[in-house]
């Protein structure tokens, strides 16, 4: 299996202090008290004389001093105290973009990058692209426009930028670098996990505008297509859009295998049984209605180390076998510290939600051991 490379870029927000704990002993004092006894006995002497006609037997008593030691041995009462270092634990919050914590320090990624492969069905050729994505925040010029297609420009604007550049290997259409901005008012979290968002669809009414997205910039082969969405800044207007939409239909079936083997991935349930389990000592699972039936099994693996900093690894396997003949299988490793996947493979169901056709997608994805972050 290749091996691949994943750049994290995480900026650093606070510190905390982990303290430890302290024992004692006991003392012992041992002292001697000499005792004395005193018995006594008699020593029986018998004298006998030459004449035949007396026999006189005298007795003479003599003492006998016998002298004991007796120990005595005092515990003087001291307390103490036994502290077991607890088992470390740490659970896991898939795809959830926020601050995490790490030594006491705490991290947020501002760059990640993947070896994605996809294959979008069973008979489809295997896909494969190189995606990046950077995220942080960047001033950019707003515009709308009226009801009579008049451009209003807004003024400037503080965003959240969210950058993917995919580069193709194997696509079915792409045959270079794609890259797509994505902006929002406030963090979120779909646009820093997905490849891309796809939630700029609901920006072109005026009535029924997201709040939240901004707009979006697609660059390819040259061409460039913009579009802004003016309702977080003011009401009542439309989306303005400027520059090549032609691109969208260029790139648009590798934008959907992007996007679906996301999804299917991200959605799989099976990840967030692990959240209630302490992923540091080994874990295992088995869910069946007698029909359907999964089975997991997660073990540390060691640890990883990323831009100088390390992360304790954990290695997953899972399975799934149905009635309806079907069985899906997968396996990866991940970071309780991390949301994204150092590294997964894997059949995933995924139902279209334009055809409501189920497909079972192939993904595999890997990232590289190389980490980098700022303060």
């Amino acid at each position: 299996m290749k091996k691949f490379n994943l750049l994290l870029a995480f900026f650093l927000v606070g510190l905390v202090f982990i303290a430890g704990c302290i024992g004692g002993g006991t003392k012992t004092q041992e002292t001697s008290t000499p005792t004395q006894t005193t018995t006594q006995s008699e020593t029986l002497t018998q004298t006998t004389t030459s004449s035949p006609a007396q026999t006189t037997t005298t007795s003479s008593p003599t003492q006998t001093t016998t002298t004991y030691t007796t120990t005595t041995t005092t515990e003087t009462p001291t307390q103490t105290t036994t502290t077991q270092t607890p088992t470390e634990e740490a659970y896991w919050r898939p795809w959830e973009y926020a601050p995490f914590e790490l030594n006491g320090k705490r991290y947020i990624i501002t760059y990640y990058k993947y070896y994605y492969k996809v294959k979008p069905n069973q008979t489809a050729p295997m896909y494969e692209y190189e995606i990046e994505k950077k995220i942080g925040k960047e001033t950019i010029h707003v515009y709308g426009q009226d009801m009579q297609m008049n451009k209003k420009d807004l003024g400037e604007f503080e965003v959240w930028a969210y950058q993917t550049v995919v580069t193709p290997i194997k696509a079915e259409s792409l045959e270079g670098k794609l890259t797509i901005t994505i902006w929002y008012k406030s963090n979120q979290t779909t646009a820093a996990i997905y490849p891309w968002d796809i939630a700029w669809f609901a920006a072109l009414s005026p009535y029924g505008g997201d709040a939240q997205f901004v707009g979006m910039r697609i660059e390819y082969n040259g061409k460039t297509f913009a579009f802004y969405n003016p309702t977080p800044f003011q009401s009542g207007l439309f989306p303005y859009f400027e520059g090549d939409n032609d691109i969208l239909s260029d790139v648009d079936y590798d934008l959907s295998y992007l996007y679906m083997g996301w999804f299917a991935t991200i959605h799989f349930g099976i990840w967030y049984t692990w959240e209630d389990y302490n992923l540091l000592v080994p874990q295992s699972g088995t869910w069946s209605d007698g029909l359907h039936t999964w089975t997991w099994e997660t073990k540390p693996d060691g640890s990883i180390t990323l831009g100088g900093l390390s992360f304790k690894v954990v290695e997953a396997q899972w399975s799934y076998a149905g009635a309806e003949g079907l069985s899906l299988s997968g396996k990866g490793k991940i970071s309780p510290y991390l949301p994204l996947v150092i590294e997964g493979e894997g059949t995933y169901g995924y139902k279209d939600p334009k055809t409501n056709e189920e497909l079972y997608i192939y993904m595999h994805t890997s990232s590289s051991k190389t980490l980098e972050w700022s303060k």
